[in-house]
């Protein structure tokens, strides 16, 4: 969970057992913050800005790769 991926992760993990993607997010932060007693984003709308980011440059890698196979 150190990671932004393992964060990620675990926030996945959330999003299927929680309501909305901020309670997931909600979750994932005190889980993170009972194991390493600090916090690892100030709130849900830095965690999303942050995460958009990577999923994008994620997407966009696939893209790239896909389109240089084909």
């Amino acid at each position: 969970m150190l990671t932004e991926h393992g964060f990620d992760d675990r926030y996945f993990f959330h999003c299927k057992r929680s309501r909305t993607y901020i309670d997931a997010y909600a979750k994932t932060e005190k889980e993170f913050h009972s194991y390493f007693d600090i916090h690892k984003y100030a709130s849900y709308d830095s965690f999303r800005v942050s995460h958009n980011k990577r999923m994008r440059s994620k997407k966009n890698f696939f893209i790239a790769k896909y389109q240089f196979f084909k």
